[in-house]
C-alpha cells in the first residue's frame, strides 16, 4: 500500500526566446531533441550565486553553431507537492532540431576524445557551475541530464504564449519488463490527455522519450513523459490523492494509472529510485 502512495505522488524546466533561426515549420521539422538537466546547489551556494547561474544557464540561448543560433532554453523552480520530486533545485529545458545539435551542445565529456567541433559558450559554462554543484550528495549527484527524441513535431510548447507549468515524470522499469509492457505504459500515459474536469479536457499537450543522453548522468531512469497545463489548479487536479481525495477533486483517469504502472516501476528499495517528478512554472526570460 506504501508503495502505491508513493507511486501515485507523481503529478517534471523551461523559457521561450523566440529567435528567428529556431520558427521552422512544423512540416520541416524531422525531430525535436529534449534535453533536461536538473541541478542540485551545494548548501553554501547563495541566493546570488543561484541566479548566476540561472542567467549563465539562459545566455545559452545565443549560442551560434554555424552562424546561427540553434537551441532553446526554458527553466523554472521545483514546486511539485510529490514526495518522489528529488531534491534538485533548478530544472532546464533546452530543446534541438535534431541529435547533431545535441551531439555540438553537449561536446566534452570525461574520458572521451575532443570532438572536432563543439559549442565553446556551453563548454565555458561547464567549468563555471562546477563547483556550485552538490556532487557529494548520494540522492542527486548534483545534477541530471536526460534526453529523448520526442514523439511529438511542433516546437513543444504548448501554449507557445501565456502560463504555462510543465510536469516532467521519469521512471525507471523494473528488470525483465518486456518491450510490451513498456508500450502499455506508453499508451496509458498518453491517454491522460483525455482527461476530463468540469467536463472537458484540460491537459493541453503530453509527450513521451526514452533516455539517449551521451553524459551519464541519467541517475538510471530509463523514459521521460512532459505533460504541459495552463493553471496549477489543472495540475492540482491531476496530481489528486492523496492531497485531493473528494469526488470531482481528482482526475480518476490519472488516479486509475497510478494504480496500473507501480508494478513496472523499479521502486526497490526505495520509491524515487524507480519515479522522479519535477513541477515548474515556466519562466520566460
Amino acid at each position: 500500500m506504501i508503495v502505491l502512495i508513493f507511486i501515485g505522488l507523481m503529478s517534471t524546466i523551461s523559457c521561450n526566446n523566440n529567435n528567428d533561426d529556431m520558427q521552422v515549420p512544423q512540416s520541416m521539422k524531422t525531430e525535436r531533441i529534449e534535453h533536461l538537466v536538473l541541478f542540485k546547489f551545494k548548501p553554501t551556494v547563495t541566493e546570488q550565486q543561484r541566479q548566476e547561474v540561472v542567467n549563465r544557464f539562459m545566455a545559452l540561448r545565443n549560442s551560434l553553431k554555424d552562424g546561427k543560433t540553434y537551441l532553446k532554453v526554458e527553466y523554472g523552480f521545483q514546486n511539485s507537492m510529490e514526495d518522489v520530486k528529488g531534491n534538485y533545485d533548478v530544472g532546464f529545458r533546452v530543446t534541438f532540431n535534431s541529435l547533431e545539435d545535441r551531439d555540438y551542445y553537449v561536446g566534452k565529456i570525461d574520458g572521451q576524445p575532443t570532438p572536432a567541433a563543439f559549442d565553446p559558450m556551453h563548454d565555458d559554462f561547464k567549468n563555471f557551475v562546477g563547483p556550485f554543484l552538490d556532487v557529494d550528495d548520494p540522492a542527486t549527484g548534483g545534477v541530471l541530464v536526460f534526453d529523448y527524441k520526442s514523439n511529438e513535431g511542433g516546437t513543444g510548447s504548448v501554449p507557445e504564449t501565456g502560463y504555462r507549468l510543465d510536469h516532467w515524470v521519469l521512471f525507471k522499469f523494473k528488470p525483465g519488463i518486456s518491450e510490451a509492457q513498456k508500450q502499455e505504459v506508453v499508451n496509458r500515459f498518453l491517454d491522460l490527455k483525455n482527461g476530463k474536469k468540469d467536463g472537458k479536457t484540460y491537459i493541453p499537450f503530453i509527450e513521451f522519450g526514452y533516455q539517449n543522453s551521451k553524459e551519464g548522468v541519467a541517475r538510471g531512469y530509463d523514459i521521460a513523459f512532459r505533460a504541459s497545463f495552463t493553471s496549477k489548479a489543472d495540475r492540482d487536479y491531476y496530481v489528486g490523492k492523496p492531497f485531493l481525495n473528494d469526488p470531482g477533486t481528482f482526475d480518476p483517469l490519472h488516479d486509475a494509472f497510478k494504480n496500473f504502472v507501480g508494478p513496472f516501476i523499479d521502486i526497490d528499495p526505495q520509491p524515487t529510485k524507480g519515479v522522479l517528478v519535477y513541477d515548474y512554472e515556466v519562466k520566460k526570460q
